[in-house]
């Protein structure tokens, strides 16, 4: 009478080929998530950039001075892609005069040229937040 089943060596020959299969794929996986949130990060500039120029449009062309000023504006589903959560450009905590906090991913920062007492309304720069305290490779600015 024969016995069916899979030997010893058999289990262990699929299992090495499922550990190497493993391997190669999870870093790809990984790769692929980080592109997709800093694709996200680059969506959200996008989308502040065209809530500011909507602003300007009902301003008579005048950008808003506050970030406070535009999270009224911005869709319900603006979030974070890092976190998760609902962070529109006033939520700039984590920037200190421009330069963010290497903690703060994926935010998207509001930036009025000239801001303050010399503010002249005619200018602005939107910046984003990837992984590790690095700006992602995008700056908006009005096409004057």
């Amino acid at each position: 009478m024969k016995k069916r089943g899979f030997t010893l060596i058999e289990l262990m020959v699929v299992v090495v080929i499922i550990g190497i299969l493993a391997a190669i794929a999870i870093p790809n996986f990984v790769k692929v998530i980080d592109r997709a949130k800093q694709a996200s990060v680059k969506s959200n500039m996008h989308t502040l950039q065209v809530t500011v120029e909507a602003l300007s449009i009902d301003n008579m062309g005048r950008y808003p001075d506050d970030a406070i000023d535009l999270d009224d504006e911005l869709p319900g589903n603006f979030k974070n892609p890092y976190t998760g959560n609902s962070e529109g450009p006033a939520n700039d905590g984590a920037w200190n005069n421009g330069t963010p906090d290497a903690t703060s991913e994926g935010i998207v920062y509001y930036d009025p040229e000239n801001a303050g007492a010399t503010y002249t309304s005619t200018s602005y720069t939107i910046i984003g937040q990837g992984k590790e305290g690095v700006t992602v490779g995008l700056t908006l600015t009005p096409g004057l």
